[in-house]
């Protein structure tokens, strides 16, 4: 909305604010009008800004709006700069998402006029390199309104057009439009990267433009698949350098217009040791880093008519990642997607999944029990295969943790391992590596908290049962590991099948009803049913599961299983988290849900089933 309800100096009311410089004191203009100074640029820039409308309500100024207006009140003196406005008031505007802001200076005013129009001309000129509005790309604004008229970053090539008839409308040239025509205020949008402060201007780095997934549909989803085979982690993504790419972007929302136009297609297979035929789906741990808009979440779905699934959210501009099981579409791709603003993403596949091959006749010398039960996934009850909470992980310290002979783990025939990795709260917000029986290849990390217990789902290869831990922070972290499931290299004796459906399935979702009857109202485990549906047939042994959970009243873990239970994902007030898990069934085919944060609401989806 370019129209000024209620100006805000970052978050004060204009009441309460300084008071605007009046007409006599600034009626000389200055002799020579000041610019805002800058860095030295190079000749790389930040790419034009796309439209990104209001969708939350999140006033609070963000910090390039702040920087933005303490630029404005430095360089042409203190007239009153307003951020935030309350969610209630109004149409859609960008303020209340505390990233615009109505500087009020007037046109009618020949001092102040003069300002404005110098820092306009300053802001939209074209610089040494041939870009236009140069200095506007590299803030982030993303439109101005000024004196009747409208620039949109998002469509330089048009300039300054009609504000809403204020240039046609008679009527509208009365004082009484000077707010809806913007000729007491220049307003200026910003986008989420500007709005984080991430550009050019403040950074010096020039930010890469958004990822487009281009016109046209995606090859269709492969069909479902079977046992997951863990590799030796994989770089498929890394986006802002181009790796997996044709160029480096960064990952944006889709433009209201064009839901999936901002999908960022990635090529998964033939890549390490994941073949380039013959798979159905990829175990992918999915990071994200410098998101620009509050709380965004990175999704991946294998085909642009496949549902999206959701990894992880971003708390803050630091890495945050999760691993997820997702189909791959026929053309050995995947897509992921941010719900709002931008963010760096990495992608690594630790795992991929064959096609299924027509099922053979039995032996009819193999043993009865080698026949009734032969795969490579072994479901185990939860187990504490690791307690390191008497001993905590140094600050810097790297430890070999070996789990060979540890709750069935055999020494030999081993692909890898399905842990949960929790730490207990530390002293400083730190950050958990996880890697194989090496540091050389990453398989996940978990970021801790100094107030409650965090956890993370992982799924590392390892043929001699090791993995290695590195504290990457400055407190010690007491840590522990769950066991939920090992791999073995070849079908064994009592190892099952697991077979990945095409595409994931709800079978529980408090926030609806389904499964659940609403929020966790108390610490005590609540029982869904899964199998005997159509998605969990009845007597499977277990399935994996994508775990969503909105955090209820406090910080904390949301617990799951028959046969022990696992500790899933970390809960955070207010927030949604994901998880992807392998959780054994009782022969009753019911799971237990429980946590002690209450209003949490649970959402499952079933991604496979092991029989």
């Amino acid at each position: 909305m370019l129209g000024l309800l209620l100006p805000i100096m970052f978050g004060v009311p204009m009441s309460q604010a300084s008071t605007p410089v009046s007409a006599s004191m600034s009626a000389a203009a200055p002799a020579a009008i000041p610019v805002p100074t800058s860095r030295t640029f190079g000749v790389a820039i930040d790419a034009p800004a796309d439209y990104q409308a209001q969708t939350l309500c999140t006033p609070a100024p963000k910090p390039g709006a702040k920087k933005l207006a303490t630029l404005l009140v430095s360089t042409y003196g203190p007239y009153s700069v307003g951020i935030a406005r309350d969610c209630s008031i109004g149409a859609t505007s960008e303020h209340k998402e505390g990233r615009a802001l109505d500087w009020m200076i007037t046109s009618k005013i020949a001092s102040q006029n003069a300002k404005a129009e110098a820092f306009l001309s300053w802001l939209l000129a074209t610089d040494a390199n041939g870009n236009e509005a140069a200095m506007a790309r590299r803030l982030g604004v993303m439109y101005i309104g000024w004196k009747n008229q409208f620039w949109a970053g998002y469509e330089i090539g048009r300039g300054w057009t009609d504000l809403k008839g204020c240039t046609t409308d008679p009527a509208k040239k009365a004082s009484s439009y000077d707010t809806f025509c913007h000729r007491n205020h220049v307003h200026i949008s910003l986008t989420w990267d500007g709005a984080a402060a991430l550009t050019s201007f403040w950074t010096g780095v020039a930010l890469a433009p958004a990822c487009r997934a281009g016109w046209g549909g995606g090859a269709p989803a492969s069909e479902g698949g079977t046992d997951l085979i863990p590799v030796t982690p994989v770089r498929v993504l890394t986006s802002s350098s181009g790796l997996g790419l044709d160029a480096p972007c960064r990952l944006a929302a889709s433009p209201s217009w064009s839901p999936g136009r901002g999908d960022l297609v990635v090529p998964v297979v033939g890549r390490g040791e994941v073949p380039a035929d013959g798979v159905a789906a990829v175990a992918v741990r999915v990071s994200v880093v410098r998101g620009s808009a509050p709380l965004p979440t990175i999704s991946v779905r294998s085909t642009d008519t496949s549902p999206y699934l959701p990894v992880t959210t971003a708390l803050s501009t630091a890495a945050y990642s999760s691993t997820v099981v997702v189909p791959v579409a026929r053309d050995g791709t995947i897509r992921l997607a941010i719900d709002r603003g931008a963010a760096d993403v990495i992608a690594d596949v630790v795992g991929w999944a064959p096609t299924p091959d027509p099922v053979p006749a039995p032996d009819p010398s193999a043993p009865a029990a080698l026949v009734a039960a032969s795969g490579t996934t072994h479901l185990v009850r939860a187990t504490v295969v690791y307690d390191g909470t008497a001993t905590p992980l140094a600050p810097g310290e790297t430890r070999a943790i070996n789990l060979a002979g540890v709750a069935g783990i055999p020494p030999s025939g081993l692909a890898g391992l399905a842990v949960s990795l929790t730490v207990d709260p530390t002293t400083t917000v730190d950050s958990i590596g996880v890697y194989g029986s090496t540091t050389r290849t990453s398989v996940g990390m978990l970021r801790t908290s100094t107030s409650a217990v965090r956890v993370t789902q992982l799924l590392v290869p390892t043929s001699t049962g090791v993995l290695t831990l590195r504290n990457m922070g400055a407190s010690a972290a007491p840590v522990r590991l769950v066991l939920n499931a090992w791999f073995s290299d070849a079908a064994t004796g009592g190892g099952r099948h697991l077979t990945l459906r095409t595409s994931p399935a709800r079978v529980v979702d408090s926030t609806r009803a389904v499964g659940l009857a609403g929020p966790v109202l108390n610490g005590l485990s609540r029982l869904v049913t899964l199998t005997g549906s159509a998605y969990v047939p009845a007597g499977v042994r277990g399935v994996l599961l994508a775990v969503s959970a909105y955090g209820g009243s406090t910080d904390g873990i949301l617990s799951i299983g028959s046969s022990g239970m696992i500790p899933v994902l970390s809960l955070t007030r207010g927030q949604w988290t994901y998880e992807t898990v392998f959780v054994p069934l009782s022969s009753s085919g019911r799971v237990a849900v429980r946590t002690a944060s209450l209003g949490t609401q649970v959402r499952m989806s079933v991604v496979g089933f092991v029989a």
